[in-house]
């Protein structure tokens, strides 16, 4: 199963339910709150309605002149009945009980109030349209409020859980990269060791001293191999996880301890290696990062060029500034690099062509990918050119610190 579609889809799946479940509970909430809305204006309606009738009905002394939108049937002492318009129900509506009813009069919905006054009976009536309109259109925003709230909702939810689930992805395909990778490159220098252990064995057995002590200082060699890909496939590792410090480094001095670390190992291939600064700038080639990562991607790259340098060949480390970027070069003059392979020169595994004898080990593709990934984690960048003459020139670019 591959991690695309296992742990990865995991995750997405988690992601997708948690969405769901929070976008569910939003919805539910918003509901909710539009219910209570909705319950709140029709009391408030209903206080109104009961207010307006309750003052009509105790103030009207004729029915010749209500208020908009209401009507009164009004009945004194002697048992005369005036109504405010023809075609009331008048006796149906004085034969009411007091309070408050509805009624259906002319094909419209009225409230109607029945109250009993010393001067006689009152009815007063008030059209519930106007009423029914506005909870109509009341319910039409809420049902566009509360559609546009679920579907924001859902928009920000399914945002958020992405970004919550980000970290978790990020860190899963971490671990599985760091895993794949530390497979890949032990495989091969293990089994180189077990093959020497066994040889190691046999010539100890037969009493081969010379032999012995040979395989010995292979083996010797081979686990400081097996230590270096170790150290890149964790320097990789920290890079990838975004945790790199932000200290002030000053690349000339890194890029001079590099060349004074390799110096001899440099010597004894045949090749000279020299550090040389732009002097105009050689109080501008500080930059924001990781003195460690950033002297282990120099590093790198001085060792790249051994790789490919002959004896007697030379390697120049170049430092200085270009706009607003510091720059470090390293130069040499060996067997070049293939056109083909500079489209994926720094992609992890890849093996460029040309490697001389003096580099004195195997190459396990893991080296300029590590510097790619220091320089992307600087904010910066590597690329690599033809150098004039032959050979190669790789140049790494990160922004320049501010001024102190």
């Amino acid at each position: 199963m591959t991690w695309e579609s296992g742990d990865l889809a995991v995750v997405r799946r988690a992601g997708r339910i948690a969405a769901v479940q929070a976008s569910s509970a939003l919805a539910a909430v918003l509901l909710v709150v539009g219910a209570v809305v909705f319950i709140v204006d029709v009391r408030v309606q209903n206080q109104q309605i009961a207010n307006q009738l309750t003052t009509v009905a105790a103030t009207a002394d004729d029915a010749t002149d209500p208020p908009p939108g209401m009507q009164l049937v009004l009945r004194d002492r002697s048992g005369r009945v005036q109504v405010s318009a023809a075609g009331l129900p008048s006796a149906d509506l004085l034969a009411r009980p007091a309070g408050f009813s509805d009624a259906h009069v002319d094909g419209r919905e009225h409230r109607v109030l029945v109250a009993d006054r010393p001067q006689g009976r009152v009815v007063a009536l008030v059209a519930l349209d106007s009423y029914e309109e506005g909870r109509r259109r009341l319910l039409l925003a809420l049902g566009a409020a509360e559609l546009a709230g679920i579907l924001a909702s859902v928009a920000v939810v399914v945002l958020l859980t992405r970004r919550s689930i980000r970290p978790l992805t990020q860190a899963l395909a971490l671990q599985r990269r760091f895993v794949a990778d530390a497979s890949h490159e032990l495989r091969a220098p293990l089994t180189v060791l077990h093959t020497r252990i066994q040889l190691l064995a046999r010539r100890f057995e037969a009493g081969d001293a010379e032999r012995t002590k040979q395989q010995i200082e292979a083996l010797a060699a081979d686990t400081r191999v097996l230590g270096e890909v170790i150290e890149d496939l964790l320097a990789s590792a920290s890079m990838a996880s975004d945790a790199i410090p932000r200290v002030r480094v000053d690349l000339s001095t890194v890029a001079g301890q590099v060349v004074d670390g390799m110096t001899e190992h440099a010597e004894s291939a045949g090749v000279r290696l020299t550090l040389a600064h732009d002097v105009g700038a050689a109080s501008g080639v500080s930059v924001l990062g990781s003195a460690a990562a950033l002297r282990r991607a120099i590093t790198a790259l001085v060792d790249n060029a051994l790789a490919h340098e002959h004896s007697g060949g030379a390697i120049d480390v170049y430092v200085g500034r270009r706009a607003a970027d510091v720059v470090v070069e390293v130069r040499d003059d060996g067997v070049g690099v293939d056109p083909a392979a500079m489209a994926t020169l720094f992609d992890r595994f890849a093996h460029g062509h040309g490697h001389t004898s003096t580099a004195g080990r195997e190459r396990y593709g893991i080296g300029l990918a590590l510097v790619r990934e220091i320089a992307v984690a600087h904010r910066g960048g590597v690329d690599v050119s033809e150098t004039p003459g032959g050979g190669a020139t790789f140049r790494l670019t990160l922004p320049a610190a501010a001024p102190q």
